[in-house]
C-alpha cells in the first residue's frame, strides 16, 4: 500500500459559492436556514445562519454537516432502531435529514447541510448547495 495518495479538498471558494446557492434557494422558498460545510476531517470551513433563522438550526446544521462528512452518506439513513444509540455515543451524530456528502471522483472531500425549515426545506436548501460545486452525477 503507497504511504501517500492523491486527494481533493474543499476551498472556501466552493464553500462560499454553496452557501450562496443554498441562500438563494432559502429565499426563494420563503424559509430560513444555516447552511454548514465541513471538509472531509469535519472541520467547519464555512457556516451562515440566515437573518430569523431559528438559534438551535446553529448545533442541528453542524452536526447534519459533520454525521454526512463522517458517515459519508446522507443524513436520515439510520434505522430508527440504531439512530438513538448513535447519537448517545457519536455526540455530533444526528438521523435529521438535510446533510449530504461532497463526492469528487468517488472521495468524500466533505459535506453540506442545511437546517432550521421544515425537514422537506432542508433538504431542498442542502441539495441546490451541493449543486452550486456543478459535480457529476
Amino acid at each position: 500500500m503507497p504511504d501517500f495518495v492523491p486527494t481533493h479538498r474543499l476551498t472556501e471558494e466552493a464553500s462560499l459559492k454553496m452557501i450562496q446557492a443554498g441562500v438563494a434557494k432559502a429565499n426563494e422558498l420563503g424559509c430560513k436556514v444555516a447552511i454548514a460545510v465541513v471538509d472531509a476531517s469535519c472541520r467547519m470551513i464555512g457556516f451562515l445562519h440566515m437573518d430569523g433563522a431559528k438559534h438551535f438550526a446553529i448545533i442541528t446544521t453542524q452536526r447534519k454537516a459533520i454525521t454526512s462528512a463522517s458517515q459519508k452518506q446522507p443524513t436520515g439513513y439510520a434505522p430508527e432502531e440504531n439512530a438513538l444509540s448513535m447519537a448517545v455515543r457519536m455526540g455530533d451524530f444526528t438521523n435529521v435529514p438535510g446533510g449530504f456528502p461532497i463526492v469528487v471522483q468517488g472521495q468524500v472531500i466533505g459535506a453540506v447541510a442545511a437546517g432550521g425549515a421544515k425537514i422537506e426545506e432542508d433538504v431542498l436548501v442542502a441539495k441546490a448547495a451541493l449543486a452550486a460545486l456543478k459535480l457529476p452525477a
